[in-house]
């Protein structure tokens, strides 16, 4: 009797332990490359050593708390850095935790997540395009969140980056291959300063088989990470964002596809962006291909991008790359551009 008080009070106390068990884990990412860079309507051809040529490089810790009953606590906190200088975050002025700064409680019912994390945008966008999150060569991501300062003045077709502060986020279970999320975004500027405004987006996921597919819808009014000057546009007028992509694994063969649309209130922005692409393997690595055109239909214009590129596997935690890229804008001298590249993760 007495020995099986005791396994049952040693069995309480491994379920509690159980119950009460956390993990933190230090990880992140770390990406340089040389390359010479020259894009559509630039005058002068750049040689560089840069961070980010397939990954923007970052670091950072998670967590997670086993609260019992199925629930679980959780924290992320991610911070880019530029590692061919390295400075913080991914240009002057960047916040140091801009990737993510958040917590969470998940369960049955899904996860609750609070403070900056990503946007609706940037999950469809680096799943459907072969390049993923390179925001140097892919141009699907090029034509949605990079802008060209030079002569051409092109600008992104997302203006309110890829990761939204002061963020409520609500993440569904996967049902039969689906899953969601819902997103909206706090403006917090105060009276009189753009008051009221906010973001308010979300995504879908769908997987089955060889078959993937993804949409995603937002309305933004509030730039990021966010400041005074948080308003998308000299006028609070908002800018709407949808994109729907597909992709098809045949095995020798994976094919991606994009159809997308931006436009403002005011009817002063308005572009339709195509991409196409492809991965397939190749000895120790995979032939990446991809094209993105998007059509300015206020000022009549088309940009057009393509690369081709070909990432090599080291291990599973290391990569090494080779990428060409051209980059042409109607009325502008286009550019080529090329880069080799390293990748290690951690």
């Amino acid at each position: 009797m007495k020995k099986t008080a005791l396994l049952a009070a040693c069995l309480a106390a491994a379920s509690v332990g159980a119950q009460a068990q956390s993990t933190v884990q230090l990880m992140g990412l770390v990406d340089v490359y040389a390359g010479s860079m020259k894009m559509a309507g630039d005058t002068t051809r750049k040689s560089v050593v840069n961070s980010g040529g397939m990954t923007t490089s970052w670091w950072g810790m998670s967590g997670s708390e086993d609260l019992g009953g199925g629930l679980k606590a959780g924290f992320m906190l991610t911070s880019f850095f530029r590692a061919d200088s390295g400075d913080y975050g991914r240009f002057n002025g960047d916040t140091q935790f801009s990737r993510d700064a958040n917590v969470s409680l998940s369960g049955g019912y899904g996860t609750l997540n609070l403070g900056r994390g990503k946007a609706p945008n940037f999950l469809p966008t680096i799943m459907f395009n072969p390049m993923g999150d390179s925001f140097t060569f892919s141009p699907l991501v090029l034509h949605s969140d990079i802008d060209l300062f030079n002569p051409s003045g092109w600008k992104r077709t997302v203006p309110a980056d890829t990761g939204w502060s002061n963020q409520i986020t609500y993440s569904t279970p996967t049902f039969a291959g689906l899953k969601g999320n819902i997103h909206y975004q706090f403006g917090e500027q105060g009276a009189g300063v753009n008051d009221g405004k906010n973001n308010v987006g979300l995504n879908a996921f769908y997987s089955a088989g060889p078959v993937g597919l993804t949409a995603y819808w937002e309305k933004v009014e509030i730039k990021n990470p966010g400041g005074t000057d948080a308003i998308v546009a000299s006028k609070p007028y908002a800018h709407t964002d949808w994109m729907l992509g597909g992709t098809y694994d045949a095995g020798v063969v994976k094919a991606f596809a994009t159809y997308g649309k931006a436009s403002s209130d005011d009817n002063a922005f308005d572009k339709t962006t195509t991409s196409l692409g492809l991965s397939a393997p190749l000895g120790s690595g995979k032939l990446l291909a991809s094209v993105a055109r998007t059509q300015d239909d206020i000022a009549d214009k088309r940009r057009t991008t393509t690369t081709v590129g070909y990432d090599h596997t080291l291990s599973k935690r290391t990569d090494a790359y080779a990428m060409l890229m051209h980059d042409k804008i109607t009325s502008y001298s286009s550019g080529t551009s090329f880069g080799l590249g390293v990748r290690h993760r951690f």
